[in-house]
């Protein structure tokens, strides 16, 4: 392609061309910044995930489910307590989290199965369907079963259309067709993780 006329000189409709060129490329890596000029949110720092305490009852090692991703991953005999965000979460023996959304102020986290407490406000993935929590719950992923236990503690938990009221427990499927939820027994505290809860009560 040619830019230049006979005498050397730059073509005047190239210059159109370059700036259109240079715009766009300045978008794309504006956008990929969240700069609010190309449309982002601004700027938000990254968000740590912080152990405040990892109790472990037996000696065991753990590896990481993908090394290439930010997990957060309890074995069996071992209980985690985290920090994110402005969240804190109480982890299980055997709960494997990953960071989906380390953005300061937009949190996410991805719930592949075991048993946690949270307390504050809380985006969690399970599979393909999304669960705010609004202060205070327990959820309890059977992966196996694809089913999830929701307790809204206090304050409601939000799966899209469906909320989990302050106070009352719900189980959900986490695959299609996502039959119907279903009530259940608020009572976790007697359930067969009792251990846990008083775990968590105490810490």
């Amino acid at each position: 392609m040619n830019f230049r006329t006979e005498d050397g000189t730059w073509k005047r409709e190239n210059f159109a061309v370059i700036a259109i060129v240079a715009l766009s490329f300045a978008l794309v890596v504006g956008r990929h910044f969240e700069a609010t000029w190309a449309g982002g949110e601004g700027f938000r720092p990254k968000t740590a995930v912080v152990t405040v305490l990892d109790e472990k009852t037996i000696d065991v090692t753990c590896d990481d489910v993908d090394p290439t991703r930010e997990n957060i991953l309890t074995c069996s005999g071992e209980r985690k307590k985290i920090t994110f965000g402005t969240s804190t979460i109480w982890m299980d023996e055997n709960t494997p989290l990953v960071v989906a959304e380390n953005r300061e102020g937009s949190e996410a986290l991805t719930f592949y199965g075991g048993r946690i407490m949270v307390q504050g406000s809380t985006t969690l993935y399970v599979r393909d369907l999304e669960y705010r929590v609004a202060d205070r719950a327990s959820l309890v992923n059977f992966g196996w079963l694809s089913k999830l236990d929701v307790y809204a503690i206090s304050g409601d938990v939000t799966e899209t259309s469906t909320v989990v009221a302050s106070g009352t427990a719900v189980r959900f499927d986490t695959l299609a067709p996502y039959d119907n939820a279903e009530d259940i027994d608020t009572n976790f505290a007697e359930s067969s993780a009792t251990a846990f809860y008083t775990w968590v009560e105490n810490n």
